[in-house]
């Protein structure tokens, strides 16, 4: 029984596995729809009916939870797998349990669409190829966004200190700055902040060019290679 139940809902080349999918993914389309709608004004005089629509999803997808737990092989590590644990804060959110973002958090199966697309596959491998190139750049990253938080607070915080109070408020004008999005709510005022401000701006161009360079050269490599 465990098996032909792991069978249907894992399976993407039976036509039960996609029956199964395309009737979870509907209701998640509905559910996501139904919550944007409840946020207007002019949607409040059926908000009712829009809760009540919630059991649906709450059941239906706490059954499907339990039948892919009982089911799967290796129980814990789906259980504490990616997927595994947005299904789970899904239906918490569902329950009413913990923030509402965790009912919307269940959107992200979306993604779990790529499964039927050949073209996901390049995508796996292409990341694949770049994963330790990107993981030391995550962490250069964050090390460059810490530094620039404190340089910044060190100069603007004496004359400046509304916008730059301490160096934790300070990181949210690095990020914007170092990726060069610039949304001018903050900005630094000193001579010394300013020209603090445009080393980051040239340092941000190089070091957030890099992952784009990288992903660019893997899928090249690998679009050569399935060619070839």
């Amino acid at each position: 029984m465990r098996k032909k139940i792991y069978f249907y809902l894992t399976d993407t080349k039976n036509n039960y596995a996609r029956f199964i999918d395309i009737i979870i993914y509907s209701i998640i389309f509905i559910n996501v729809i139904d919550h944007s709608l409840m946020t207007m004004d002019s949607m409040q005089q059926y908000s009712d009916y829009m809760s009540g629509w919630d059991r649906v999803p709450l059941i239906i997808f706490s059954i499907e939870y339990l039948l892919r737990v009982y089911s799967n092989p290796k129980r814990f590590k789906f259980i504490f797998s990616f997927w595994g644990i947005i299904d789970l804060l899904a239906i918490i959110g569902l329950y009413g349990i913990g923030p509402l973002i965790l009912r919307e958090i269940r959107a992200l199966r979306f993604i779990y669409l790529f499964k039927y697309e050949p073209a996901a596959i390049n995508l796996h491998i292409t990341f694949s190829k770049i994963k330790k190139e990107l993981f030391y750049f995550i962490l250069i990253a964050i090390f460059m966004i810490y530094v620039s938080s404190v340089g910044i607070w060190f100069f603007e915080n004496p004359t400046n200190s509304e916008n730059f109070p301490d160096i934790i408020e300070s990181t949210w004008w690095s990020v914007v700055t170092l990726t060069t999005v610039g949304y001018g709510d903050i900005y630094p005022i000193t001579v010394g902040g300013r020209v603090f401000a445009s080393l980051l701006i040239f340092i941000g161009l190089g070091v957030f060019a890099v992952p784009a360079g990288l992903i660019a050269g893997a899928f090249s490599d690998v679009f050569k290679n399935n060619k070839g």
